[in-house]
């Protein structure tokens, strides 16, 4: 069997990162890449892990495409609030667009605290109703 040149080599692994992002399941993949390029396991799953550093490259760059187009319409929508003065719309508008550009700081959680029978009765024996504060 002749060797795989380099050129083909980037065809074969540009295609399997094309079934990636079409979504194809790990287990299609190997069988595909052994079947379509009469390769053995080990070489199909070579081509796998070239292929998803590609993918992953791809997805980010469509991830920062789509940011960026959210991101140009959420301008657009608070220049349009704040032109009519629609103060709580343009800052809507803008608390989204510090969420989606991750500016935004973490929601606080509320932290509920279940008092057993226990403390109650230890609190109650401390304060009482009719204490007054000084």
């Amino acid at each position: 069997m002749p060797a795989t040149s380099n050129a083909e080599l980037e065809q074969r692994v540009s295609a399997v990162a094309d079934w990636i992002l079409e979504g194809r399941r790990y287990s299609e993949l190997v069988g595909s890449c052994c079947a379509e390029f009469k390769v053995c396991r080990n070489t199909a799953l070579n081509y796998i892990d070239r292929a998803n550093v590609i993918a992953r490259e791809t997805r980010m760059k469509q991830k920062e495409t789509m940011i960026a187009r959210a991101a140009d319409k959420l301008e657009k929508i608070h220049d349009k609030a704040y032109a009519r003065e629609d103060c709580s719309a343009a800052t809507g508008a803008v608390r989204e667009l510090v969420k989606l550009l991750g500016l935004a700081e973490a929601e606080k959680q509320e932290v509920k605290h279940d008092l057993t029978d226990d403390f109650v009765g230890v609190f109650k024996g401390i304060v009482r109703s009719t204490d007054k504060p000084a």
